[in-house]
C-alpha cells in the first residue's frame, strides 16, 4: 500500500471502504462491494481487497454475534433464546404462514446483526481512513521529502545532492 502511486487520500479511502464492508453481514460479495463502492467514490481497488479477509470462516462468528449483541442493546429487544430455536422446528402449516412466519424470525436475527454491523463498521471506517491517510503522508514525506513519487530525473537530482552532502560531511569530519 505505501508504494502505490495513488494520492493518499485515495488509499485511505480504499482501506476505510473496506473496513466498512468488512464489518458488514455480507461475506460473500464483500470483495465485489469493496470493488464497487472503491470505483463509486474514486477510492484505490486494490488496497481494499486484503482488508476484507479479516472476516473469513474463523472470525465470523466473534464478528457477527459481536455485531448482533451490540444491535440488539441499540434497539432494547431480547436476545434469540431456546423457544425461538424450538419455534422454527414447528412452523405453521401453509406456505403463506409458513413464509411469514421465517420472514418474522429472520428479522429477529438481521435487524439487530445489520444495526450493530452498521455501528461497528462505521466506527472502524472512520478512524482507519485517517490512520491510514497520515501514515502514507508521514511515510512518503520522510521517503521522498513529497507526498507525490518523485520523476526519475528528480530521483536523480536528489540522489546527486544527497551524495555530495555525504561527502562534503565526510570531508568536514575528516578536517
Amino acid at each position: 500500500m505505501l508504494h502505490a502511486d495513488d494520492p493518499p487520500h485515495r488509499l485511505a479511502l480504499g482501506v476505510a471502504l473496506a473496513m466498512f464492508v468488512t464489518f458488514t453481514p455480507t461475506v460473500g460479495i464483500q470483495m465485489l462491494l469493496v470493488v464497487c463502492f472503491a470505483w463509486l467514490f474514486g477510492a484505490n481497488k486494490a488496497v481494499g481487497l486484503p482488508i476484507v479477509w479479516i472476516s473469513n470462516p474463523a472470525t465470523m462468528l466473534p464478528i457477527f454475534y459481536g455485531c448482533y449483541w451490540l444491535g440488539r442493546c441499540a434497539l432494547g429487544g431480547e436476545p434469540v433464546d431456546a423457544a425461538w430455536w424450538e419455534a422454527l422446528r414447528h412452523p405453521p402449516v401453509g406456505f403463506g404462514a409458513a413464509m411469514g412466519f421465517y420472514w418474522a424470525q429472520f428479522w429477529h436475527i438481521a435487524g439487530p446483526l445489520w444495526l450493530g454491523s452498521l455501528i461497528v463498521a462505521t466506527g472502524l471506517a472512520v478512524p482507519t481512513y485517517y490512520a491510514v491517510y497520515f501514515a502514507v503522508c508521514r511515510y512518503r514525506m520522510q521517503k521522498w521529502g513529497a507526498l507525490t513519487r518523485p520523476t526519475a530525473a528528480a530521483r536523480t537530482r536528489h540522489s546527486k545532492s544527497r551524495i555530495r552532502s555525504s561527502l562534503a560531511a565526510a570531508q568536514h569530519d575528516a578536517a
